[in-house]
């Protein structure tokens, strides 16, 4: 596995804990204002692992000659 590929699913691997201590904090009835920073953190995680993701799929097309604006936008949608 590639050290991209390997810090993408230690991102996800943090994300996957940090969704299950929301659980956790709505079981325990913690407070919603609690609750929502805690959404809004995984939120950014998420859009930070998108952004590396979609920067090495740019890549892999401009590398392998096979770079396509449908494909680019489809990504973006």
């Amino acid at each position: 596995m590639s050290e991209v590929r390997k810090s993408i699913s230690n991102r996800f691997a943090k994300i996957e804990g940090h969704v299950r201590s929301i659980k956790k904090m709505t079981d325990e009835e913690r407070s919603y204002e609690e609750i929502m920073l805690q959404v809004a953190a995984v939120k950014k995680a998420l859009q930070s692992a998108e952004k590396v993701i979609f920067s090495e799929q740019m890549k892999d097309m401009v590398d392998s000659g096979t770079y396509d604006q449908k494909r680019v936008d489809s990504f973006i949608k």
